[in-house]
């Protein structure tokens, strides 16, 4: 039974082909908040196994990728009149008390909590994090664990679907001096290859979206000038 103060709390859960870790998240999940299975197409048993635990589960027709699958995931929220979105990953890499901490920061009239991990894998994220920690004070932006307050957060791009790998609306908020809050939060090492995308696949994304975001705030300045 979920704590009434909960109820409109609900985490999402991009997932692909993530049959051997997607119950045991799915169960530690369920016992704190609702659940939002994203399943991108997977070609095993992902979305079968999301049913059989009882949570909601969409189900893309293709393969369109991490930031598609957010989308999806915080569109339903909103139709269902949740309040409060976590994002997690389906790899079981999260520790759940993380996510513990990001539910309680996020009843506490923050408009986003973010994790900060203790260690980033692909090169790209590290070169991110080192532009983002200069301009704007934030550490991981890229970070799976976030939580989101719907209400403000739709009005800085939430439901957008270039929202950059969940991370422009943290921008959007700190560029308009909106209420976040950055809690270190723990990883464990995967034993399997990654599923969202390779190695290089990943690594190009994110540096597509860091272009991007050095391209706006170049544009910015100039225009401040």
């Amino acid at each position: 039974m979920l704590k009434k103060k909960y109820l409109k709390t609900c985490f999402i859960i991009p997932a692909y082909n993530e049959q051997n870790n997607i119950s045991k998240v799915i169960l530690a999940l369920k016992k704190i908040g609702n659940v939002i299975v994203v399943d991108d197409c997977s070609q095993d048993q992902t979305g079968l196994i999301s049913k059989k635990n009882e949570v909601i589960v969409i189900r893309h027709n293709k393969n369109y990728g991490y930031e598609r699958a957010l989308y999806s995931g915080f569109k339903k929220a909103k139709k269902l009149s949740f309040e409060y979105i976590i994002t997690i990953d389906a790899d079981g890499q999260h520790f759940i008390k993380d996510a513990k901490k990001i539910l309680v920061l996020l009843h506490k009239n923050y408009a986003m909590v973010h994790g900060k991990r203790n260690q980033v894998q692909r090169f790209s994220e590290k070169i991110f994090a080192l532009y983002t920690s200069f301009l704007y004070g934030i550490g991981d932006p890229l970070c799976g664990l976030k939580g989101y307050n719907l209400k403000i957060c739709e009005n800085y791009g939430l439901l957008d679907k270039k929202n950059g790998i969940g991370t422009n609306v943290l921008l959007n908020l700190k560029n308009n001096n909106i209420k976040t809050f950055e809690v270190k939060v723990s990883q464990k090492k995967r034993r399997d290859k990654t599923r969202f995308g390779g190695i290089l696949r990943g690594n190009l994304k994110i540096f597509n979206v860091l272009f991007q975001l050095v391209a706006k705030d170049l544009f910015k300045k100039i225009t401040l000038k």
